[in-house]
C-alpha cells in the first residue's frame, strides 16, 4: 500500500555532480514545474522543466520522478535552441537513506535526419543533492566520467 508523500520535500534548489542546478516547484498531485541551469557547455541562462512524481510511493522505498528539459530558450531577445531535449527518470530518497538525493538516468536525444536517427540519442546519469558542489568535486566528476558524457557537453559539441 502506498505512502503519501510530502511533495514539499522534492521541491526546491537541486545540484548535479557537474554543478548544474535544477529548481523544483512541485505540487500534491505528483506535478512539477521549474528551471534548469546548466553550469557546463554553452547553455545560457536556465531553461524550462516540467515533470512528474508519484505522489503515493510505497513505504520505505525511492519516490520515481522524472523531467523534461527541451535544450531552446530566449536570452536579450536572442534564442538559443540545441534541438534537443534531455529527459531524466530516477528516485529520490530522503535523508533516512543517508544523503537526501535524486539518483537519475538520463537520454538526450538530438535532431537528425533518418539515416542518422542511429546516432540522435545519448545515455547517461546524474545525482542531484541539495549542496552545491566545491570545484574540488566537479573536477573530480569530470574526471571519473566515462562512457556517455552529460547532456550539456553533448550540447557543447554541436
Amino acid at each position: 500500500m502506498g505512502n503519501k508523500f510530502n511533495f514539499k520535500a522534492l521541491s526546491g534548489d537541486w545540484h548535479n555532480q557537474l554543478g548544474s542546478k535544477v529548481h523544483f516547484i512541485t505540487d500534491s498531485d505528483g506535478g512539477i514545474t521549474g528551471k534548469y541551469n546548466s553550469a557546463v557547455g554553452r547553455a545560457e541562462d536556465f531553461y524550462i522543466l516540467t515533470g512528474r512524481f508519484d505522489a503515493n510511493p510505497p513505504e520505505d522505498e525511492g519516490v520515481s520522478v522524472g523531467w523534461t528539459v527541451t535544450w531552446r530558450n530566449f536570452v536579450d531577445g536572442k534564442e538559443n535552441n540545441s534541438h534537443s531535449t534531455t529527459t531524466w527518470s530516477g528516485q529520490y530518497f530522503d535523508a533516512t537513506s543517508g544523503v537526501e538525493r535524486i539518483i537519475t538516468n538520463w537520454l538526450l536525444t538530438q535532431s537528425t535526419d533518418t539515416k542518422n536517427i542511429w546516432d540522435s540519442t545519448n545515455v547517461g546519469n546524474d545525482t542531484f543533492v541539495r549542496d552545491k558542489p566545491s570545484t574540488a568535486e566537479i573536477a573530480r566528476a569530470k574526471a571519473l566520467s566515462v562512457g556517455s558524457p552529460h547532456p550539456e557537453h553533448l550540447l557543447a559539441r554541436r
